[in-house]
């Protein structure tokens, strides 16, 4: 099952649905910004696995599932970056060491943390609003492109 957080108050919920809004336009107006224009920044994923799960997390601006990420920000190390959105977008307090470097894809770095126990997630419920522990299977049928980090 999936990590949610519908226990909020309604003052909360509706701060949420606003911020998920603020996301969704955010994201498609970058989307269809000339590619001249648009930052070519770099970005970091990480693979979360579980026994032999791995997490997926549903974003409230596009559909589909992928892996917790983001862009690493001005004079940001990407293993900073990893630590810095899982704690963001998964309440995932980590030490820097414990995240390992599997490659460069594309123009993200790739990093990867495994847990022993499942860990305690909560989704912000703004910019993610499911995480769930998939087989790689599982997460390949969801999103194809699971294919290459799983």
């Amino acid at each position: 099952m999936g990590k949610t957080n519908s226990d909020r108050s309604v003052a909360g919920r509706a701060y949420d649905c606003c911020a998920r809004m603020v996301y969704r336009v955010g994201y498609k107006t970058l989307r269809h910004m000339p590619r001249a224009i648009r930052s070519r920044g770099t970005g970091v994923g990480v693979v979360i696995r579980h026994k032999d799960r791995v997490l997926a997390v549903r974003h409230s601006y596009r559909p589909g599932y992928d892996i917790p990420g983001g862009g690493v920000g001005r004079r940001e190390q990407p293993r900073d970056t990893a630590v810095r959105e899982l704690a963001e977008e998964l309440s995932i307090h980590t030490d820097p060491a414990s995240l390992v470097y599997k490659r460069r894809h594309h123009r993200s770095h790739l990093f990867e943390l495994i847990f022993d126990e499942e860990p305690d997630i909560r989704i912000d419920n703004r910019e993610v609003i499911e995480a769930v522990f998939l087989t790689q299977d599982e997460a390949i049928r969801r999103n194809p492109s699971f294919r290459h980090f799983v």
